[in-house]
């Protein structure tokens, strides 16, 4: 096995791994799906795939630096409105 493909191998056992720990923790800790978690779920399934399709030469360099910036754009767009939610129990007291 070449270098590549072990790369390519671990991206891709990610996907599937990724989520059933995101679902199983979910279960364990009583908790529904919630928008961090489908953050983690996107990323860990849309990440590894780029890098795939890249390694295999099937997207060029620029469309994977699209697809990345893209990647980091929709995770942190909506940060500072994540963390004006209410704290303490709904109490939002200090914000």
């Amino acid at each position: 096995m070449t270098g590549r493909e072990i790369v390519e191998l671990v991206a891709i056992l990610t996907i599937p791994l990724t989520i059933v720990v995101v679902i199983v923790e979910r279960m364990i800790t009583k908790r529904g799906l919630g928008v961090r978690a489908m953050q983690v779920i996107a990323t860990a399934t849309f990440m590894p795939s780029i890098i795939v399709l890249a390694l295999e030469k099937l997207i060029d360099g620029a469309t994977v630096a699209a697809l990345v910036g893209g990647m980091v754009g929709y995770l942190f767009s909506n940060i500072s409105e994540f963390d004006r939610r209410p704290r303490n129990g709904g109490s939002d007291v200090g914000l």
